[in-house]
């Protein structure tokens, strides 16, 4: 396996490992790591003591200099790429002596098989209680898929489903540059003020060159406005949406009403006041333990406003669309409401009580955050924008005022008394005064019931969202503005070629407050402007009597196992107390650690960094000491028990409950393995059965039909990739100096000559690259395809990442950067030179329903192209919505259930025609046939052989989730470096050591 960082990239920071390999193995030297049970049948690993001794030892920072680094894992220096295979290797040969001298034995791999691994179907039982016990047996029945269908011709009354939509286009795309020189040409003619007519055209000349170099400062504005509007176009259709529902709203209590117009006024003054243009972008800084935050630039974002108790939230994009013969890019976004409900794993808080803590300096939350080095700064900062926005939105006269009347919010002015009580305090030094101004606040919440406010317009907006009646299209003209005050009116600097102000080079960011989102119409202030287009939709789902029913169970025959253990153990341990009663009679490795480390307000990042460095490299390598042969077919389950909760973990349990996922998928390149935490305090069986089946979800399944016909399409590889940063610099100008780890999963569903399914996971594989050649030909993932193919599939499901670049498309860019994985590069390399081949490329995002009726079956789908296509339609036929997904599944209080998720496929034409058939795209996906049948159904099955809980079976609504996305085991794997704001990627260093090992 080729290393293509190993030779150093020169723009990249470098880093060398050196020093911390050096000092692991003279710890190694003194300490043996292993201990084995009297019984031979359970073997310890205590690497603790040793991370936590390294910790506080002096140990070089791998960074020279840390200054501008945003990541850095694997851009070894050359001196330390050529030592590094031989200090792992050193590693590796020194725990192996160790662990041949506590074994009695040079034969590892003999031992491991005779002790420690047992058979799967041991574990075969009907237990309720906490251990690996587990009803294998158990043949679940009865589950079933209906379809679904979307019809404008009927009445909402019938309906099951209602989805709303909101479609953003962006037209003229393509006059943008000739808009924006004749905006500066005509500010030339008119407004400045010329010697002569020839100092006049000398201006026009030098705009002309301007135009023609395209990294000059009139391109970069274009960039700037191409890349960083779309944020302010989604804001802006929030806002919309709450127009959009004034608008038809009818008859509805006069005070919600009231509430819901307050709303939609105080997010566009939140908006208004951002981008004034008298004020400079230092007025916007403020200050809190430590952490700095500037207004303008967190609440440009499209999100900022979504940690408010009820507002719009744009939940899952459809679709992006470019149409360069129009003119026209559109944005396809799915709509919900956020209905102050209650916070997972608060406690029952609302999201307005859980903000409120956040506020309250005297709140535990906020107290043990603020004592939390890690994460003290970012919560900080979440209470400045916190401050900002919950007072914007919810502050109002005084209710017990006589006269008062809801009205009187509608003229409330928060701008006004922000600038007078707020701001100026929190520009200041004083947190003490900090502190009691949001009690204050809190204080000023409760007095004025602002829950009260919230709870009458929840109660109205989801009555109103249920109701049958089917809305009319909502169309909105908006336009996007560029004022000319981003032009620098100094006639001097104009004849140096600087027509813009000095941010358009230096802080784009700052660039936010001359671009504006506006009600269509004349605007005097405009430099140049692109009419907007918001179209908001109801869309309707009905229920088809077309339904399928099937079953499926475990197929666990000669499956061997070896399940690792990672349990704390303190004196008195309630984790331990319940392993030695559970757990024990099991053969078994077990990883034991003190999980009071790192609780300490003391600890630093550089003794945080080498005691989770040491534990990932030690860890792993242990285990791959453990496995050197080991049957290609083991099962490796590893189990957590943690003290701590979901709302007060441990950091110790956090940490390593991230590093037994990363080994976990490391280990599944050759075996298959899976990672599952208990929590002990309140656990039930319920928790219990559910952990146990998300333990061994990853199990190979077989699925039976009822009364249909067997598929034809013998074999199916889904293929699902992503990547995740590794080394780069924080300045967006060099982002294509970085490289990236990239992820993977191969999964094989098969068609068995009884007629039943099987669906196991192959492998999982994992590589580094610089992102030149990530999007165009990475080997690992050309090998996976090549090795596949050698194993008779045909047929590919190649699923990665939505590419979808949120710009507007008014600058060219990289075709094969700009679709990621989906570049054309790329799936010519998949292909190679095999015609019979099929690779069908697939993205997926989720956006969400309200149910208006109950229903019986737990999973729904719509396959008809056609009907689809009214949830997201592409004028060019690029990107063809061609399988949605419904999980009907209902948890929790009814009252908190108001959305249901859907699963929305999409596929690729005419952007590949030169490498792959858009023919085939189109019978293996879109047109109606046994093929497009069949890869639908094995799809539809995979994601029910991935659901987690043992009751109210259905599919599984994100079956990606370990690969793409928040939770991804990439994203798991980051954490700080020994410098705080640089991040450690440490699958990708695990990576590099895999490799390592393998060399000789």
């Amino acid at each position: 396996m080729a290393n293509v960082i190993r030779e150093s990239d020169d723009n990249l920071p470098v880093v060398d490992y050196t020093d911390i390999l050096q000092k692991i193995i003279t710890y190694l030297r003194q300490q043996n790591l292993f201990k084995i049970s009297g019984d031979r049948q359970r073997l310890l690993i205590k690497l603790d003591t040793i991370a936590a001794n390294l910790s506080r030892q002096s140990i070089q920072n791998p960074l020279n200099s840390t200054r501008g680094v945003r990541s850095a894992t694997v851009n070894f220096n050359q001196n330390f790429a050529n030592s590094f295979p031989q200090l792992i290797q050193q590693i590796r040969d020194i725990l192996r002596e160790s662990l041949c001298t506590t074994l009695n034995t040079d034969n590892i791999a003999e031992f491991i098989g005779a002790n420690l691994i047992t058979n799967l179907e041991q574990f075969q039982g009907n237990s309720q209680q906490l251990g690996l016990i587990y009803n294998f047996n158990r043949q679940f029945t009865n589950l079933q898929k209906q379809k679904l269908s979307i019809d404008k011709n009927r009445f909402g009354g019938e309906s099951l489903l209602k989805f709303h939509k909101v479609t953003i286009s962006v037209q003229h795309i393509n006059s943008f540059q000739s808009e924006l020189q004749a905006g500066v040409e005509n500010y030339i003619d008119n407004e400045v003020t010329c010697s002569s007519e020839t100092e006049r055209e000398e201006l026009h000349e030098i705009l002309e060159e301007e135009v023609e170099n395209n990294e000059s400062e009139f391109h970069k504005l274009q960039r700037i406005v191409d890349q960083e509007t779309l944020g302010k176009l989604k804001k802006e259709a929030k806002i919309t949406y709450l127009t959009y529902i004034i608008d038809n709203i009818g008859s509805v209590d006069a005070t919600a009403l009231i509430y819901l117009q307050t709303l939609r006024r105080r997010l566009r003054l939140i908006e208004y006041y951002i981008t004034h243009q008298d004020k400079a972008y230092a007025d916007y800084d403020v200050y809190y333990a430590g952490a700095t935050v500037n207004y303008r630039d967190v609440f440009a974002r499209a999100e900022a406003v979504d940690s408010l108790p009820i507002v719009p939230i744009i939940a899952g994009i459809l679709g992006e669309n470019t149409d360069r013969e129009r003119g026209e890019t559109q944005f396809i976004f799915g709509l919900k409401f956020k209905f102050n409900n209650p916070v997972q794993n608060q406690g029952g808080k609302s999201v307005f009580d859980y903000n409120l803590d956040i506020l309250n300096p005297d709140s535990e939350e906020h107290q043990r955050e603020l004592r939390d080095r890690y994460n003290r700064e970012k919560f900080a900062r979440k209470v400045l924008r916190r401050v900002f926005l919950y007072y914007f939105v919810f502050t109002c006269d005084d209710p017990q005022q006589e006269g008062y009347h809801p009205r009187n919010d509608l003229n409330y002015d928060p701008i006004h008394d922000f600038e007078r009580k707020i701001l100026p305090t929190f520009k200041s030094d004083n947190q003490e005064e900090k502190e009691a101004l949001l009690r204050g606040i809190i204080t000023g919440f409760k007095e004025y019931n602002v829950q009260g406010k919230i709870a009458i317009l929840r109660k109205a907006l989801q009555n109103f969202i249920h109701r049958d009646r089917i809305l009319p299209t909502g169309n909105y003209s908006r336009q996007i503005v560029v004022r000319k005050s981003v032009l620098k009116k100094d006639i001097n600097s104009n004849l140096d070629g600087n027509f813009f102000e000095d941010v358009v080079v230096s802080n784009p960011k700052q660039c936010l407050k001359y671009i504006l989102i506006q009600n269509a119409g004349v605007e005097t202030d405009a430099l140049c402007q692109l009419p907007v287009n918001i179209e908001i939709e109801d869309i309707r789902y009905y229920l088809n009597q077309e339904s399928q029913q099937f079953s499926w169970q475990y197929n666990i025959k000669e499956i061997p196992t070896l399940p690792i253990l990672w349990i704390p153990r303190t004196k008195n341990n309630p984790c331990w107390n319940l392993y030695e009663r559970h757990f024990q009679q099991h053969k078994h490795i077990i990883f034991s650690y003190n999980n009071t480390h790192l609780i300490s307000d003391n600890i630093t990042s550089e003794e945080a960094f080498i005691y989770h460095f040491s534990w990932s490299l030690l860890a792993y390598i242990c285990i791959s000491i453990l496995l050197e042969k080991a049957p290609k077919n083991l099962f490796l389950p590893m189990v957590r028990l943690h003290e701590g909760t979901h709302k007060k973990p441990f950091p110790v349990e956090k940490f390593l409950a991230n590093l037994s996922k990363i080994i976990s998928y490391l280990l599944s390149e050759k075996y298959l393995s899976s990672s599952q935490g208990f929590r002990i305090n309140n656990i039930d069986r319920f928790k219990i059965n559910n952990g146990l089946n998300s333990l061994y979800s990853r199990l190979p399944k077989h699925f039976s039909f009822e009364n249909i016909e067997p598929p034809q399409l013998d074999k199916l590889a889904i293929i699902v990739v992503a990547s995740r940063e590794t080394d780069a610099w924080y300045d967006s100008r060099r982002r294509r100096d970085r490289c990236s780890n990239m992820t993977g999963e191969v999964v094989s569903i098969s068609s068995l000559d009884n007629g039943t399914i099987r669906i196991e996971t192959v492998k999982t594989f994992s590589d580094n690259y610089h992102v030149r050649r990530l999007y165009r030909n990475p080997p690992i993932l050309i090998d996976r395809i090549s090795n596949l193919y050698r194993q008779g599939y045909r047929h590919f499901l190649y699923i990665a990442k939505a590419p979808y670049t949120s710009s507007l498309h008014i600058t060219q860019t990289d075709v094969d950067e700009g679709l990621y994985f989906m570049s054309p590069s790329l799936i010519k390399e998949l292909k190679g030179e095999r015609d019979d081949i099929k690779i069908y490329p697939v993205f997926f995002d989720k956006y969400y329903v309200h149910k208006l009726k109950n229903f019986k079956s737990k999973s729904l789908y719509i396959q008809d192209t056609r009907q689809l296509m009214k949830v997201a339609r592409d004028t060019k036929q690029q990107a063809i919505v061609f399988f949605n997904l419904f999980n009907g599944i209902e948890v929790g209080p009814k009252t908190d259930r108001f959305y249901n998720g859907v699963i929305s496929y999409s596929t690729l034409l005419k952007i590949h025609s030169d490498v792959i058939d858009d023919n085939d795209i189109m019978r293996g996906l879109i047109d109606d046939n046994s093929l497009k049948n069949d890869i639908l159904k094995y799809l539809t099955l995979f994601h029910f052989s991935r659901f987690e809980k043992t009751s109210q079976i259905s599919l599984k609504l994100d079956p990606y989730e370990n690969i793409i996305g928040d939770e991804s085991f990439g994203a798991l794997s980051v954490f700080p470096q020994m410098t705080e704001t640089v991040e450690f990627n440490s699958l990708a260093f695990l990576t590099e050591v895999s490799k390592a090992l393998m060399l000789d």
